[in-house]
């Protein structure tokens, strides 16, 4: 599929930076500014169908009123497709394997990752929704069309950064409503896992020969902060030091392990030799939740933050944790 084991080196690596680069720590929450001054000339048509809007840079960026076409940059499409917006465009081609809701996609013109610019001014989009890691990638878009910053290398909580984006789109009240049907969910799924309420969990994430503990993102803010669960000791000194991830040896392991170990891999031949040679590792079967059984994998694609991905990993996890994802 990849011409050299360059190319295919640096995707990986554009992977994983975009995996684990999803979230950092807490943005100030954006403000919306009304249009209060126009130039003499400024018809009415023209104030009814566009407003300005201030982005999490404090950039004020004058905006349809009702977006036809959108493009989005950003390693979660699904904060758009939640509310309801389908993108003409969007940056698939790095994460679309890793996209838990790859129907839904479907029909999304893929602009490419580093996108392409050529791309982007073929689908005529009236605005432009960025949440990248790479800042550099912003201003050619603002010469393409209206760019509106949702995110950039930080952790805003994902229902902050979804309304944001609502915002923008004017679908604050489907936005709403999907969070008020999420959070019942998530109640109903806390009490189907009849947790005892001391289990510490952590998040093993593979890829590759790459081994990490996830932190204050991904899979933990729904352990955390919807579950019940609490973090494993090791666990709890990168969310104290608001850390999104560490990378680590299997060496150092047992210092992070909890009650309940969730692994996150993929199906790449390298990722499942590691996990084997893990699993089959005196280390790893000296480990307490080893031994009793509290180990449960699921697929790496669970580990984004984006609504839908949180919607579908709800019913993983009840799945996993009654047998179908135990080792």
């Amino acid at each position: 599929m990849f011409r050299n084991t360059r190319t295919l080196a640096f995707l990986c690596m554009l992977l994983i930076l975009i995996m684990l680069s999803a979230c950092g720590t807490v943005a100030t929450p954006p403000a919306q500014t009304s249009e209060s001054s126009q130039p003499a000339n400024k018809t009415e048509t023209d104030k009814a169908v566009t407003r300005i809007f201030k982005d999490v840079q404090g950039r004020e960026v004058k905006i349809p009123v009702t977006p036809q076409k959108v493009v989005y940059v950003g390693s979660n499409p699904g904060d758009l497709l939640a509310i309801g917006i389908k993108p003409v465009g969007a940056t698939l081609s790095v994460i679309a394997s890793q996209i838990a809701y790859p129907e839904m996609i479907e029909g999304i013109t893929d602009v490419g990752y580093p996108y392409s610019q050529e791309k982007i001014l073929a689908l005529e989009p009236d605005l432009i929704i960025f949440d990248d890691w790479d800042v550099k990638g912003l201003a050619p878009l603002e010469k393409i069309a209206p760019t509106i910053v949702t995110g950039l290398d930080d952790a805003t909580p994902t229902k902050e950064r979804v309304m944001l984006t609502a915002d923008v789109l004017g679908r604050t009240e489907a936005a709403e409503a999907w969070f008020k049907t999420y959070e019942e969910k998530a109640a109903a799924t806390k009490k189907k896992l009849q947790l005892k309420g001391n289990e510490t969990a952590v998040s093993l994430l593979l890829m590759g020969k790459n081994m990490f503990i996830m932190g204050n993102q991904g899979l933990n803010t729904t352990l955390y902060g919807q579950l019940g669960f609490k973090p494993s000791a090791g666990t709890q000194q990168l969310v104290d030091k608001n850390e999104r991830f560490v990378d680590i040896s299997s060496e150092v392991l047992p210092d992070y392990m909890g009650s309940d170990i969730f692994i996150l891999n993929d199906s790449v031949s390298e990722t499942v030799t590691a996990q084997n040679t893990l699993m089959d590792s005196a280390i790893w079967k000296t480990i307490p939740a080893v031994k009793q059984g509290h180990v449960y994998t699921l697929n790496s694609k669970f580990n984004y933050d984006d609504p839908i991905t949180l919607d579908l990993l709800l019913d993983e996890i009840v799945q996993v944790m009654s047998g179908a994802g135990k080792k």
